[in-house]
């Protein structure tokens, strides 16, 4: 495997420090200090080219996780309901106390329950702090208005973003969410496609340790 011009700049840093007993202290210090610039660094991160959303789902539809698309916030319990009826699920499900789910006008004949979710229950609807382009991610903190049973116990788990909260790298990811978890968060979760496991004679099977489905509502509100 070729050597990354990091890894190289690195390599070339540390064969110089190893010869610094022949130099005056002032380059020795030069020399100290660029090699811990360059130690210190950011990795080289992997290239997200082009529109973040369409990368996302890109990402996210290759886990076989799903997308809806809807261009305003009155849309989006109608896309809930859209893939509720697609699957032949009931109108019950467990959701966030947070304030961004709060706003929906979901219809009135559907039992909502704002709780901890249990194995008997078919759906949980979240928010989520934000989605990686890079990977098709999902980055959501438990707390006292997320809990983390939303995210394992029911077979199908539908989240709820914006367009805009949808980031380059996991990098910009944990920016965005270090606040959020040191202000009131115990779990900090990152969801990539539904859950699976080929332990049964390397066979993919969904749904083996948390939800069979992981569908995503998208907000283009411009």
């Amino acid at each position: 495997m070729s050597e990354t011009a990091g890894t190289a700049r690195k390599r070339v840093m540390g064969d110089i420090r190893q010869s610094l007993s022949q130099l005056d202290d002032s380059v020795k210090q030069a020399v100290n200090a660029e090699y811990d610039r360059v130690r210190s660094s950011e990795a080289p991160k992997p290239v997200v080219d082009g529109i973040l959303v369409d990368k996302f789902i890109e990402k996210h539809t290759a886990v076989k996780g799903s997308v809806k698309i809807v261009s305003n916030f009155a849309e989006v319990p109608a896309a809930v309901s859209e893939f509720l009826n697609e699957h032949d699920l009931p109108n019950e499900m467990v959701m966030g106390k947070s304030d961004f789910l709060s706003q929906f006008d979901w219809p009135q004949d559907w039992k909502i329950s704002k709780r901890t979710a249990q194995k008997t229950d078919a759906i949980s609807v979240t928010d989520a702090i934000c989605a990686i382009a890079e990977t098709g991610t999902i980055v959501i903190a438990s707390s006292p208005k997320v809990s983390s049973t939303h995210l394992f116990l029911p077979e199908n788990h539908i989240v709820i973003l914006n367009f805009g909260q949808v980031v380059r790298h996991l990098e910009d990811a944990l920016k965005i969410s270090a606040p959020q978890i040191e202000s009131e968060s115990r779990g900090f979760h990152m969801i990539t496609g539904p859950s699976k496991t080929a332990d049964v004679e390397q066979t993919i099977q969904y749904g083996a340790h948390g939800p069979r489905r992981l569908h995503i509502v998208m907000i283009n509100a411009g």
